[in-house]
């Protein structure tokens, strides 16, 4: 198409949350662009407050995923390529996504970032652009509630209902995409901003409630137990769930999604979490003696000053992982994958396991 004064305009702005994440896509074009639009990229996450039943939850976010559709144009340059904290992981003429790259042990986000977003080559004079967040269940962190149990709740039936509250709000509030942005290139469009409208049917308030108090008045503390009483999936829904200190001792997890938990101080000991995945989890001081993690996915896992004596890691990946000051006493680690893994101060660390492990691709930081 001829050379022309193209310009995007907004069109719909949804952020319900903004707290949470905060979208902002700027296009701006100068001489230079040659036809070209150029769009500019701020985000913003933090925690965010809700009313909910009785009581106050606050929540955030730690992950998603950065989705960039063009119609009538083409992307001819994805530049958040390559920046922190966003990885590109689809790349087309018109669709662009990038994955925001977990932190391992950090409850929510709290940045504020800016970026080149993309380069936008226009077809015909009607371009139309979209960004939109959207975040699956492990993403979403509960990190405080008040008013809806009573303080001297079991660690495991806390952890369990911070879980079927972050279902709840994504289910109810947060999907298919918790914040976008709509710019058009077609000036007789009527600029509108949307805002949630829909109100969550009294029915689903009301069995929340009374979930509620079936998981705080029932006899059991048994995770697994409470799960299913929650009506979680133990193999799904528990991903990116807060676990400190709780009593997992012996617990079948074994395939389980459990990515960007927490188990920071929980007993683990005999747990069976084989094949499961967890990265970017925590298990900072948490007791894992006699745990079996075979083939578990363990990348950029925190198991600083943990107890792994006894453990079963055989196959497991373990790159990127800290096991900085954790006992390693009798553990078990042939064919794991420990490339970039730190190691130092380890209980059960020989020389011959040592030099073993830096010929693996581990890594001793007084080395």
């Amino acid at each position: 198409m001829p050379e022309s004064h193209l310009s995007l305009h907004l069109h719909t702005a949804y952020n319900p949350y903004p707290k949470c994440i905060f979208l902002q896509v700027t296009p701006k074009s100068s001489a230079m662009s040659q036809g070209k639009l150029i769009l500019d990229l701020n985000v913003s996450f933090n925690e965010q407050e809700k009313s909910l039943l009785n009581g106050q939850i606050k929540f955030g976010i730690k992950g998603g995923k950065l989705n960039l559709k063009v119609q009538q144009g083409k992307i001819i340059e994805p530049q958040l390529n390559g920046n922190v904290p966003f990885k590109l992981i689809e790349s087309y003429d018109n669709n662009a996504v990038w994955h925001l790259v977990p932190q391992t042990g950090k409850s929510t986000l709290k940045i504020d970032y800016s970026s080149l977003l993309a380069t936008i080559q226009p077809i015909n004079e009607s371009v139309e652009v979209t960004v939109s967040y959207a975040v699956s269940l492990a993403d979403i962190s509960i990190t405080d509630v008040s008013g809806l149990w009573r303080h001297d709740i079991h660690p495991n039936k806390h952890s369990i209902l911070e879980r079927k509250l972050a279902q709840f709000l994504w289910k109810e509030r947060l999907s298919p995409e918790i914040s976008m942005i709509q710019l058009t290139s077609n000036v007789s469009e009527v600029k509108k901003i949307d805002s949630p409208t829909t109100n969550i049917e009294p029915q689903h308030l009301a069995d929340l409630h009374q979930l509620i108090n079936n998981i705080y008045d029932v006899k059991t503390s048994n995770l697994l137990e409470l799960t299913k009483i929650a009506q979680l999936d133990s193999q799904t829904d528990l991903a990116g769930g807060n676990f400190l200190g709780n009593e997992l001792s012996g617990i079948e997890l074994n395939g389980a999604n459990l990515t960007q938990s927490n188990f920071r101080g929980a007993n683990l000991t005999d747990a069976d979490l084989s094949e499961a995945t967890l990265s970017y989890t925590r298990f900072s001081g948490a007791d894992l003696s006699g745990a079996y993690l075979g083939n578990a996915n363990l990348q950029k896992a925190d198991f600083y000053r943990s107890s792994l004596a006894l453990a079963n890691l055989i196959g497991a990946d373990l790159r990127g992982a800290n096991l900085q000051e954790a006992n390693l006493s009798q553990s078990n680690l042939s064919g794991a994958l420990i490339e970039g893994s730190m190691f130092g101060n380890n209980d059960g660390m020989t020389t011959e396991i040592r030099r073993n492990l830096l010929e693996r691709g581990a890594i001793f930081p007084e080395v």
